[in-house]
């Protein structure tokens, strides 16, 4: 059920009608600087030639164009893949794995994931608990079904701070979201936090989502590790409550080919199939079968295009830098979080951004539209070419040593 009730603005309504309102400018003077989008964790690089000639080669094929869900031995190799990618990357304890029928279905991707797991868990009139700053479009969905948000506090190091919770906020929660690598923030959870938050949630009866849509993209001193930190459901016990979302969007460069999965406790599994039933028949049989193929060399795709996101931020940074915007390194994602520069902090970040964008043409995400501790912070997406982002850091540079002089 769908609550029609009064909306929180969301952040990217805004920057789509600020993007479209500069571009308008360019198209009417010839003088104003043409746009960088760096709003939006829309990827930039393009997916190995190798996987799309594989993908013309699949749609040839007379029998992969009908509906995907009579086809299902397609689907049922896509998740066996799928939950071989997974246990191989994230579970260590060999007598424990996760199974592909029981505990793995697969979407158009994680938003639409994350808008059906939110409509299966939750009711008109549900409270939600989420750190803030949380990504805004876990926000717009759990109000269009009429649930509320409760946030709570992260500490010093972007940890979820459980002791921050409120027993008024735990007496009306049912359902906790987070994300890790955190979109804006880029912190990850560590493990010992990971270990609190599952205890909280088996203590308080709670279910938790969590958002794994960059786990590929971190920056540690072991990328090459067989097991990728940062699961819950690397615990057993985590079967029980909790459904992680993985999308190969970001890691593998195919976000218009819209493919993610959802993984871990069957008795949710099980509602989500039978939501995707009645709304879909499956994901295009072609893009089935190649992804079932890059599932079996995720890790090595993945760490390609990490190595490439991160030579960007630390480019970005050390430019930055020249005009007095410190900048700390993130851990993971192709985003940067930042405050708003220490010398012009009479600024709001929505007016940071606004200025920017006229003076600049660089448009940047306010860090105000995840969550009102995400205030004074803003976030930038890596996810243009060298050669624009090497503009940008220039236009940026030039603007800040004017304004500030």
């Amino acid at each position: 059920m769908i609550i029609q009730q009064k909306q929180e603005e969301d952040i990217f309504v805004c920057i789509e009608q600020w993007c479209r309102e500069y571009q308008n400018k360019v198209i009417k003077n010839s003088k104003q600087l043409p746009l960088i989008d760096l709003s939006v964790g829309n990827p930039d690089l393009p997916p190995n030639e190798i996987w799309k000639k594989k993908l013309c080669s699949a749609i040839q094929q007379q029998d992969m164009h009908g509906y995907a869900d009579f086809t299902p031995e397609i689907n049922q190799k896509l998740r066996a893949s799928f939950s071989d990618y997974f246990n191989r990357r994230f579970i260590s304890d060999d007598r424990y794995t996760i199974e592909a029928e029981k505990h793995v279905i697969d979407f158009a991707g994680s938003k639409e994931g994350i808008f059906f797991s939110l409509f299966c868990l939750l009711s008109p009139g549900d409270t939600v608990l989420m750190p803030d700053p949380s990504y805004s479009v876990y926000h717009s969905c759990i109000q269009k079904i009429g649930a509320k948000v409760e946030f709570f506090s992260c500490d010093i190091k972007g940890q979820p701070d459980l002791s921050s919770i409120t027993a008024a906020q735990l007496s009306k929660a049912q359902l906790m979201v987070l994300c890790s690598p955190n979109n804006p923030t880029t912190d990850s959870i560590e493990e010992s936090v990971l270990d609190e938050i599952l205890a909280f949630a088996e203590q308080h009866k709670l279910t938790i989502i969590l958002d794994r849509a960059y786990a590929e993209i971190q920056f540690t001193n072991t990328p090459f590790a067989k097991n990728l930190p940062g699961s819950l459901l690397s615990r057993p016990k985590a079967l029980e409550r909790v459904i992680e979302l993985h999308s190969l969007s970001k890691s593998c460069s195919i976000a218009g080919w819209r493919v993610g999965f959802i993984v871990g406790a069957e008795s949710i599994i099980n509602k989500l199939k039978s939501i995707r039933f009645n709304t879909n028949f499956g994901l295009f049989l072609p893009i089935q079968a190649v992804v079932t193929d890059m599932l079996d060399s995720l890790e090595e795709i993945a760490q390609q295009n990490s190595i490439i996101y991160e030579q960007r931020i630390n480019y970005f940074i050390n430019q930055l830098s020249e005009a007095g915007w410190n900048i700390a390194k993130p851990k993971g994602t192709f985003f940067i979080w930042t405050p708003v520069p220490k010398t012009i902090k009479s600024m709001s970040d929505r007016t940071f951004v606004k200025e920017l964008l006229n003076e600049t043409g660089v448009l940047i995400s306010p860090g105000s539209g995840f969550g009102s501790a995400g205030s004074n912070y803003v976030r930038i997406a890596l996810v243009q070419n060298e050669e624009k982002l090497k503009e940008a850091a220039s236009r940026i540079k030039r603007w800040l040593n004017r304004i500030t002089v």
